[in-house]
């Protein structure tokens, strides 16, 4: 699936860097980082692709300088020669799996719309264990916010109070076939998601980082007045 890859780009770069999401590129295993749940698993490539880049970054950093800051171990991260390995035996696998080198996901994914309830599930977990600011990610495409998961867990969502959990949605109005989305399902994401009671944001040009990035920083930081009227009951 190198299209729904390559149009996800902008804004997973943007997540990653712009100082949303908390995480040790180093450590993906740190248990209070953000968790990062890619729902259509089917498009690992664009996570193999920037990791690799980012690491590379590091490896030669350190090859620089020695500082240990900028080590990571190889076995913790996907590098430039890792790519040719993809869907080979023992090699980057064709669906996001939380194992080795790619630790840095956070639930086992495949089809359209997979993660979006283990999203939820790790959202609401995290607050019931007192983690409230350990935020939970998650990327989707329009073709998977057709399945009847997805509605389920934008309910339960909402009723949980879940405002450490974000999901960043790839809108052009295309999946994998020639007909446009809008053709057979009725509305955009702001319908999807604010008819359940969700905040949305978007960006005009999924494909300029100023728009993108902003919309993401809005996101994650900007106000969420039923986050402070909304709280989860904890059992004694």
């Amino acid at each position: 699936h190198p299209g729904g890859s390559r149009s996800k780009v902008h804004m997973f770069v943007a997540t990653l860097l712009s100082g949303a999401m908390r995480r040790d590129i180093r450590h993906p295993e740190k248990r209070y980082g953000d968790r990062f749940v890619l729902a259509g698993g089917h498009t690992n490539p664009l996570v193999y692709a920037t990791l690799a880049v980012l690491n590379e970054a590091m490896r030669l950093k350190y090859k620089q300088t020695g500082d240990k800051r900028y080590f990571v171990a190889e076995k913790r991260g996907v590098f430039p020669e890792d790519l040719v390995t993809l869907r080979r035996n023992k090699g980057l696998p064709g669906h996001a799996e939380m194992a080795g080198k790619t630790l840095f996901f956070k639930f086992n994914t495949g089809p359209s719309g997979h993660g979006m309830p283990a999203a939820a599930g790790e959202a609401l977990a995290l607050k019931m264990a007192g983690c409230d600011e350990v935020k939970v990610f998650a990327i989707e495409g329009e073709g998977g916010l057709t399945p009847g998961a997805t509605h389920e867990t934008q309910n339960s969502a909402w009723g949980l109070g879940l405002d450490n959990l974000f999901f960043l949605i790839d809108w052009n109005d295309y999946g994998i076939d020639a007909r446009k989305i809008s053709a057979v399902v009725y509305g955009s994401p702001d319908d999807w998601f604010g008819a359940h009671g969700w905040r949305t944001f978007g960006a005009e040009n999924g494909n300029a980082w100023d728009d993108t990035t902003r919309a993401v920083l809005d996101m994650v930081f900007g106000d969420n007045p039923r986050a402070n009227s909304i709280r989860l009951d904890m059992p004694s």
